[in-house]
């Protein structure tokens, strides 16, 4: 297995120079941190850049589906969503238990465990008039089960939604608008106060790990960060192994010729089906490390402008090539932080002031434009013309 791992990486050397490249990031933010190195980093742009790691995670798993095999998913925001709602419950649980514990303690009688789960749940859901746990919570006090989760559920809302879709031959822009009706749908259902995730509230603080209240915000952020940067890599390996095995030259020939691999004895279905599974997990693990980082979860996230956003960021930094995917996902999230956070100084133009706040969207759209017409292969393409001139 080493062996062959060692032959893929010699023969794709760009695989070794972008994990070469990830490491290097990762030792001088961590350098950089507050928590370890010389403190010129700070934790909320530590956090920053954990959670753009994580589109960066998703943004490969589109450029699979999408750049390989020919699907325009509109709806791998949900799956992201989904993963972060997993492990978002065990954190909030495990917290509000400690919480309700220590108030507890100084009781005269010892309350019951019984008790202690009502006080929890009223904790919880309160803020949705309710105090008893949905059935969806069930595990919710079981990190390993929650874990597991992170990736089961996801990946089965996937092959279920993949097996209808695919069996009944759906391509086209008429899945592209089935995969943005599923997450509309499910967007729309958790908005709902009875739908057992506290609907618009959402998960909050999780931020904060239970029984680590010592532990200091910039190590926890450095936490992240650094699983952030470990998953990145291993899912980038991933990929390439299968892009560039025969199982990936099935998948783009679906992509560029569906009807012919199936005329070869190939199960197209099969395969499309494969692929929108795993890509349906790689971004539930990337909500999972998201939104710890972020604090907080509601179903606004899982809104199908979300999806659209990252089929944008793909475009942009170049689909069919996973680097590029990488390239588009961090470039337009730093940018938008940038814009978007008032660092980005307004423009007085005398009869009107441009505020990017405001047009931040406005130019990330002509953006998109510009290079659709003009540069199609996008960021990623342009490193493909420089590296062409350099070998010549």
């Amino acid at each position: 297995m080493n062996g062959l791992l060692t032959k893929f990486l010699l023969k794709n050397p760009s695989v070794l120079v972008f994990l070469g490249a990830l490491a290097l990031f990762t030792a001088f933010v961590s350098v950089g941190s507050e928590a370890f190195g010389w403190g010129f980093i700070s934790t909320s742009f530590v956090k920053t850049l954990g959670k753009t790691l994580c589109f960066c995670l998703i943004a490969i798993a589109m450029d699979l589906i999408w750049g390989y095999c020919g699907i325009l998913s509109l709806g791998h925001f949900a799956f992201f969503g989904l993963g972060g709602y997993m492990l978002g419950m065990w954190l909030m649980y495990a917290r509000t238990e400690i919480i309700v514990q220590t108030a507890m303690s100084n009781e005269v009688i010892p309350p019951t465990d019984q008790e202690v789960i009502d006080a929890i749940g009223t904790q919880i859901f309160g803020v949705v008039g309710g105090s008893d746990f949905p059935m969806i919570w069930a595990f919710a006090h079981l990190f390993w089960v929650q874990l597991a989760l992170v990736v089961l559920v996801p990946g089965i809302l996937a092959l279920v939604f993949g097996w209808l879709a695919f069996r009944s031959r759906v391509t086209g822009v008429y899945l592209s608008i089935l995969t943005q009706a599923m997450t509309l749908a499910l967007s729309l259902y958790l908005f709902q106060n009875d739908s057992g995730l506290r609907g618009n509230n959402g998960l909050s603080g999780l931020q904060n790990l239970p029984g680590l209240d010592d532990v200091s915000q910039d190590i926890v952020s450095m936490w992240f960060f650094w699983a952030s940067a470990f998953a990145l890599g291993l899912s980038y390996l991933l990929v390439k192994l299968i892009t560039e095995s025969k199982l990936g030259n099935i998948v783009r020939g679906i992509r560029d010729d569906e009807a012919r691999v199936r005329f070869l004895g190939y199960n197209v279905e099969g395969y499309k089906l494969f692929v929108f599974v795993l890509t349906a997990i790689i971004a539930g693990i990337a909500g999972a490390l998201y939104y710890p980082q972020a604090g907080i979860i509601n179903p606004a996230e899982i809104a199908p402008i979300a999806s659209i956003y990252l089929a944008v960021w793909v475009a942009i930094g170049g689909r069919g090539r996973i680097y590029g995917a990488v390239i588009g996902a961090a470039f337009v999230s730093l940018l938008s932080t940038w814009f978007t956070g008032g660092q980005a100084p307004d423009i007085p133009l005398g009869f009107y002031t441009i505020k990017w706040v405001d047009w931040w969207l406005v130019l990330l759209g002509l953006s998109f434009v510009i290079v659709t017409l003009y540069f199609p292969k996008g960021i990623g393409g342009l490193f493909d013309r420089l590296v062409r001139k350099g070998d010549a």
